[in-house]
């Protein structure tokens, strides 16, 4: 099976000579399989079907190329087009200086070379090109993850392991290139985490688990060089949650709850300092998983404690979203979750569970008046009112 990337080169009359010298350095990645040979160094004809086609768009931005109604303008936005609908991705290099970049189309995008000069610029010309082909190496890269999400989507999990895979073989290649590059780290931690799910939804757990062990390395000293950055933490704290989904289901239990308590401490910093509606329910569904693990190391306490801080956390949440149905979902859960514990307690415990019981079915009861109640969130109300049922109500 052909798994080359196939290149669309965007480019003004002004730009020949430096797409030239492009295309003539991406030969070497057209020889290695890595790119189709789509590639060409003259404009092809057949503009628009070879567009539609192509799965990265590489546009050479330059004063000429980016004027209003161009032909690479025209290109560029039907490339973000594409790009926002998952079929392909669009890497900008900057051809020439004095591209209107920041006021126009490309203004939140990362520009290749990334230290604002451009290619044109003969005496750094061997550095700058360097910089741009990583650019293009980056955009293959996301390509491979894009259609890895799409085969994860549709359970062909095997197919997209083999896609990220690909991925993350050049993800590493532009780190090895650049050990001290934040974004090609933060790629290969990308592809990692994206390999490691696509073995986990194939039942390869040991697999799953050393390929999320070595995104948590890249994860954590990525974290650690930027302490302030939300993104890179969160990103650290649910690869240790997803090293305690592995390690739970492996029956691992005491690894798994330190794998939760270690997302622990990130998620309440997160909800700490952000105080926003995911942060808050990343934290209190940590404290759910962390209760799971407990109940099934034969901790009750433990698992209660951590139930009632997590139902604590959902209630008062909910409280201030109360037209959120996720949310009010949540709340009634962890009543259900502390019910359960509390229902093989003492008779105080067990007025308790009742107690929560007739306040989670009430929030259900109310969604699904609102016709509001998610079709996932369908399948408790029946478990509670069983449970109601055993304790006598």
């Amino acid at each position: 099976m052909h798994h080359a990337v196939e290149l669309f080169v965007s480019s003004a009359p002004g730009d020949q000579v430096i797409r030239e010298e492009l295309c003539a350095r991406l030969a070497t990645f057209v020889e290695a399989g890595i790119v189709r040979e789509s590639v060409q160094a003259a404009p092809p004809q057949d503009t628009r079907s070879r567009l539609r086609t192509a799965d990265v768009i590489v546009v050479l931005a330059s004063p000429e190329a980016l004027a209003s109604g161009s032909a690479v303008e025209t290109t560029l936005r039907e490339g973000l087009a594409m790009e926002r609908d998952k079929r392909a991705v669009v890497i900008p290099l900057r051809a020439r200086a004095g591209a209107p970049e920041q006021a126009g189309l490309l203004s939140d995008r990362t520009l290749y070379p990334r230290d604002g000069r451009s290619l044109d610029d003969a005496e750094h010309q061997e550095e700058l090109f360097r910089e741009a082909i990583a650019g293009v190496l980056t955009g293959v890269t996301l390509c491979h993850v894009m259609v890895g999400d799409y085969l994860l989507e549709d359970e062909r999990e095997a197919a997209a392991a083999a896609a990220f895979q690909r991925g993350m073989t050049l993800a590493e290649r532009l780190a090895e290139g650049a050990p001290d590059d934040q974004d090609h780290r933060s790629l290969v931690a990308l592809t990692r985490d994206r390999y490691a799910d696509a073995l986990l939804a194939a039942g390869d757990g040991p697999g799953a688990l050393a390929a999320y062990r070595e995104a948590l390395v890249v994860r954590d000293r990525l974290a650690r060089d930027a302490p302030d950055d939300i993104y890179r933490r969160r990103a650290l704290a649910r690869c240790h949650e997803s090293i305690g989904e592995v390690l739970r289901a492996m029956g691992e239990k005491p690894e798994a709850l330190a794998a939760y308590r270690a997302c622990l401490v990130l998620r309440e910093d997160l909800a700490e300092s952000t105080y926003d509606d995911e942060a808050r329910r990343d934290l209190y569904g940590t404290y759910g998983r962390i209760g799971h693990v407990l109940r099934a190391m034969a901790d009750p306490r433990g698992a209660l404690e951590a139930f009632r801080t997590g139902l604590a956390l959902a209630a008062r949440l909910a409280s201030e979203q109360p037209d959120v149905p996720e949310i009010q979902g949540d709340h009634a859960l962890f009543c259900f979750r502390a019910a359960t514990v509390l229902a093989e307690g003492t008779s105080s415990e067990r007025l308790e569970a009742r107690s929560l019981l007739r306040r989670a079915l009430a929030i259900y009861r109310v969604l699904e008046e609102r016709g509001m109640l998610t079709e996932p969130q369908a399948i408790w109300p029946p478990a509670v009112e069983a449970l109601l049922v055993t304790l006598g109500t």
